[in-house]
């Protein structure tokens, strides 16, 4: 065993376990296919507008988290870094009706059956079940293990979050009587997971641990970076990855369009799916990840089809964010009747240029419309995608007739362009769902047939995301023993993946 170890993809997982690897005395090369850091976790810039790509707030950024912690070792968040608090989880107009989830729960609790007093029991349970959530959070907080009375304590409506698991968020919303509230509970996130992962949403959103990081993602990746380079690590950017060569059980380097690099260990972050079938000539499978890809109807991945603006005035008037009702309007594979606005006022000092705001337009999209982008020609997709961001720009108009005449397109991009910056399944931004259907997964990371090849990142655990990356990469960086010479442990052989399954066995009660 050596202590060269090569890490494929400068996303928040390489970038992590690479710190990690390096305070442990090993050298590492990290490489990367685009011109910066960051992965999914990316902004840019358009004419000296900032546009963020990623982040609508992140988990972990309250300073008494065990998360926040993480985040501050690796220089993302720590002194001097102000984070953002937005009071709303979002707002949402139904037929001249708003809904809004404030992040104190009370008030949103007291605004709901104000708007509906018919729905009193089920709001009376939902926000309790909120509540439930977050008070779980407050206990994570301390950085310690839960005891089961703190638990039991801490879910007075375990039950009804249990059912929550078996529903969806447009199955729970019919639980409500007023067709304003189905609507909000319907669309309160983004993607495809389950009731029960909103309630974790929510009540995460809640507690105080999810603001924004001044600044958003490009910066949030150029800190992580930094903290990288500082440690003496090896960065090559601009570097596609074309092969992983193997001798026997053992990877002995990679090849890439700028030479090939040896090692003794190697990390994938990139989606274990292209890692398998691309990188490694599908002469190494995985069952699990075969196993998602051919069942993604029961677990979608989430994609967006993404419109960026500079709006000229006063966008504070816009609830951050807002959803509203759109005419019927195709976006890639379906019709969709409403749409996710998000200016970024909350901070003027990156998103705000010249009396400019930089303001998102964003519809979910999944495995569906991606095949439908795909089947294009290049013509094809272009003057489709030309045509669906005008479409939402002119939804926007509508809702917002003070802004029509003060827009001007920045940017958009659809799965096609999110599968070409990380080569993701399907042009995915998040891992699998968890949803009604389909069950949570896990992979601890290690081939059962490679002996010194490690995945981590998003992709290896059901819903991913940010904090995922971080922690898959915190996971596999402690197989690495400290002084550089690194010798995996047995643990991790033979036990590669499973599915842990929530669903009740038929027969069982419903609600």
């Amino acid at each position: 065993m050596g202590n060269k170890v090569i890490v494929l993809g400068a996303g928040i997982a390489g970038l992590t376990a690479s710190i990690h690897l390096l305070e442990k005395g090993y050298q590492v090369t990290l490489i990367e296919q685009n011109e910066e850091v960051g992965g999914l976790c990316f902004g840019y810039f358009v004419d000296g507008h900032y546009i963020d790509a990623c982040f609508h707030w992140l988990m972990g950024t309250s300073r008494r988290s065990g998360l926040y912690k993480e985040w501050a070792h690796i220089g993302a968040l720590g002194r001097g870094i102000k984070t953002i608090p937005l009071p709303k989880l979002g707002t949402f107009e139904y037929e001249g009706t708003t809904v809004t989830f404030y992040r104190n729960l009370d008030k949103t609790e007291k605004e709901l059956i104000k708007i509906s007093p018919e729905d009193k029991h089920a709001i009376n349970k939902f926000i309790g079940a909120c509540k439930d959530m977050g008070s779980i959070m407050g206990l994570l907080l301390k950085n310690k293990g839960l005891k089961p009375e703190e638990v039991i304590r801490a879910l007075p409506h375990s039950a009804h979050i249990l059912r929550c698991m078996n529903e969806s968020r447009e199955a729970y919303s019919r639980r409500f009587k007023h067709p304003a509230i189905r609507f909000a509970i319907k669309n309160a996130q983004t993607g495809y997971n389950n009731m029960f992962f909103f309630l974790d949403f929510y009540g995460l959103f809640a507690s105080g641990n999810a603001d924004v990081p001044e600044g958003g993602a490009y910066y949030f990746g150029q800190r992580i970076k930094q903290k990288f380079l500082s440690l003496g690590g090896e960065l090559l950017t601009s570097t596609h990855v074309e092969e992983i060569l193997m001798e026997k059980r053992k990877v002995i380097g990679v090849k890439t369009d700028k030479g090939t690099f040896y090692g003794d260990d190697f990390i994938s972050t990139i989606d274990p799916l292209y890692t398998m079938r691309t990188l490694l000539k599908g002469e190494h499978r995985v069952w699990l990840f075969d196993h998602l890809e051919s069942t993604v109807a029961k677990r979608p991945i989430s994609s967006c089809f993404d419109v960026f603006l500079a709006v000229d005035g006063d966008t504070t008037k816009i609830d951050v964010p807002t959803i509203f009702q759109t005419k019927p309007m195709k976006v890639g594979a379906h019709e969709v009747d409403a749409m996710l606005v998000r200016p970024y006022h909350f901070d003027p000092k990156h998103f705000i240029k010249d009396g400019k705001t930089t303001v998102s337009l964003f519809i979910d999209q999944n495995q569906d419309d991606y095949a439908y982008f795909k089947s294009l020609s290049p013509e094809q997709y272009q003057a489709e995608a030309a045509a669906t961001a005008q479409r939402m720009v002119d939804a926007f108009k509508e809702r917002y007739p003070e802004f029509a005449d003060r827009i001007r397109v920045l940017s958009n991009f659809s799965p096609i362009e999110l599968e070409a910056l990380t080569n993701t399944s399907f042009g995915s931004i998040q891992s699998y769902s968890f949803t009604d259907t389909g069950m949570f997964y896990i992979h601890n990371g290690k081939l059962k047939d490679i002996d010194n090849l490690y995945l981590c990142g998003q992709w290896t655990r059901a819903i991913g995301g940010t904090p995922t990356a971080l922690l898959t990469a915190v996971e596999i960086a402690k197989q690495f023993k400290k002084g550089g010479k690194h010798e995996p442990k047995e643990l991790l052989k033979g036990k590669l993946s499973h599915f842990v399954s929530f669903r009740r066995r038929k027969g069982s009660s419903g609600r």
